[in-house]
């Protein structure tokens, strides 16, 4: 296969991927990795001028999918952005708790700023509550997290990267870029 920078194939290549990523995967790499694709998503939806509703579509199949094979609930965060926020910090605060091996406690260090961040922010964002977490309030809770999970993220970078891709993805996402800052 070889390999392209051309939007529409690159999302593609991403619906051809979700067919199979489940079975070599265990079920909470699986979830994270689906966070990851919508990111990704979302950036090229963006590119090529294509609608939110096309990704989540792709994304949605990959959570069918990896809650089939595993026979558990796969749980899109972004069904429901505001609850989406609660849940995935509080499965965040949980690996400190359980038992997770170092590999895998590695990944997460090492995603935490590609991933976890920007769909934080992403959640933050898409939530429609006037009773949602703002964004200080999330990132203050994400250093708590960070803090206790030993994950180094510098948040100069982080934000600029975040406002970069926010300005990218809002007009598909429908949202204004730098906005979410609404108070509890």
């Amino acid at each position: 296969m070889a390999v392209t920078f051309d939007p529409e194939t690159r999302l593609s290549h991403i619906a051809d991927y979700l067919g199979r990523f489940q079975l070599n995967l265990t079920f909470e790499e699986g979830w994270i990795q689906l966070l990851r694709l919508r990111l990704t998503g979302y950036k090229l939806a963006a590119d090529i001028g294509d609608a939110k509703a096309r990704v989540d579509e792709i994304i949605k199949k990959g959570y069918e999918t990896l809650g089939e094979h595993w026979e558990r609930e796969a749980k899109d965060p972004y069904d429901d952005p505001c609850m989406g926020q609660y849940d995935l910090l509080a499965e965040l605060r949980s690996y400190m708790y359980r038992d997770v091996s170092q590999p895998f406690m590695a990944f997460i260090r090492s995603e935490f700023r590609k991933i976890f961040v920007p769909t934080m922010r992403l959640l933050t964002e898409l939530c429609r509550s006037e009773n949602k977490y703002s964004w200080d309030q999330v990132k203050v809770q994400l250093q708590e997290i960070m803090a206790e999970l030993e994950v180094d993220v510098e948040w100069e970078v982080c934000d600029a990267y975040m406002e970069r891709y926010l300005e990218k993805v809002s007009g598909v996402l429908e949202i204004g870029a730098g906005e979410g800052t609404g108070e509890v």
